[in-house]
């Protein structure tokens, strides 16, 4: 026990020796490092896609490796990479090889890139002339009316278009660029949602001048309306003072939209029946055929849900003339 001190104070000087030689050796470290490119000229893109990282092995002290590996996970970091410089580069398919000098690790001046022994580092990259083109946008995001709502029109994109920058034959393939499946419900009212769009699909190098579009979203109460005494024409080849129709004036009820109904007047409903179709149907009585005119504004597909005839079916009634009686009244009898 009277030793003791002397014994931990060897102990600290055996631990600061351990590490004062371990600090003076040079380790290696196999890392996984961003791979840029810089200087790329603005009329040129690269239409590949070449790795976003790089596996390499450096050389250094342990303390500068432990803190270089520190920073590397950090995802965006741009401190520590291999940088290819395309300053020079010309169109077509190259190979480039990678050494020391793409290597940077700024604050570690003392951190080398060790080129593996047996294989050299290439990475190949293909390089187009860049254009832009304005690409449509398709909405994949979903939207469901609240019960008692519908939606009365397709959901409108605002800009329907974006425009990208990138090499040629890149730009050639993309189709339109999806938004992302955001999902909404139980909407109530008429709103104008922001929603991401999904860069997922599009190729390497690819610029969009934008990540977000606004979707508009027109929601109506559902409601119904009924249009009373709307004629009934029969139509066709026949005898006018022979064939008519009983009844010859209906009523209309339409459900939809409330906006839309709104914008719906009698005017706008035209009931049609065919002479031919009593014939080709063998029927008395059939229901006709419905015509709706709306203004541009009214998507019909959306905004009507239903169309409903009362009473359902008109009959064909055919006049037959009989003698003129003594007081010079006519009866006419339906067959």
């Amino acid at each position: 026990m009277g030793n003791i001190v002397l014994k931990i104070t060897a102990l600290i000087f055996g631990i600061a020796l351990w590490f004062l030689v371990i600090s003076q050796k040079d380790f290696q470290l196999s890392v996984e490092v961003p791979l840029n490119f810089v200087k790329l000229p603005e009329t040129m893109a690269i239409a590949s896609k070449p790795p976003h990282t790089l596996h390499i092995t450096v050389e250094g002290k342990s303390w500068d490796l432990i803190r270089l590996q520190q920073i590397i996970r950090d995802p965006k970091q741009n401190s520590i990479a291999m940088v290819i410089d395309l300053q020079q580069a010309d169109l077509g398919a190259t190979r480039i090889h990678l050494d020391g000098k793409n290597f940077i690790a700024a604050g570690f001046p003392d951190i080398r890139f060790v080129e593996p022994e047996n294989q050299l580092l290439f990475v190949d990259i293909d390089i187009d002339t860049r254009i832009t083109r304005n690409v449509p946008i398709k909405s994949v995001a979903t939207f469901n009316a609240a019960q008692g709502y519908l939606i009365a029109d397709e959901p409108r994109i605002s800009p329907e278009e974006l425009l990208v920058s990138g090499a040629r034959n890149a730009l050639t393939r993309i189709i339109d660029i999806p938004t992302d499946s955001a999902f909404f419900d139980t909407l109530r009212a008429s709103q104008e949602f922001t929603v991401p769009l999904d860069f997922g699909t599009l190729p390497a190098f690819v610029n969009p001048n934008d990540s977000l579009v606004k979707i508009s979203i027109d929601i109506q109460k559902m409601a119904s309306k009924t249009y009373k005494d709307i004629p009934v024409n029969l139509i066709g080849f026949f005898d006018k003072e022979t064939y008519s129709l009983k009844p010859n004036k209906l009523s209309v009820e339409i459900t939809g939209g409330d906006q839309a109904l709104d914008s719906i007047s009698a005017g706008n409903i035209e009931l049609v029946m065919e002479f031919n179709r009593f014939a080709i149907e063998d029927a008395d009585s059939l229901s006709p055929t419905v015509k709706l005119s709306l203004p541009p504004h009214i998507n019909r597909e959306m905004a009507i849900k239903a169309i409903q005839l009362k009473p359902e079916k008109v009959t064909l009634v055919k006049k037959d003339a009989t003698p003129v009686d003594s007081t010079g009244s006519t009866d006419e009898v339906a067959p």
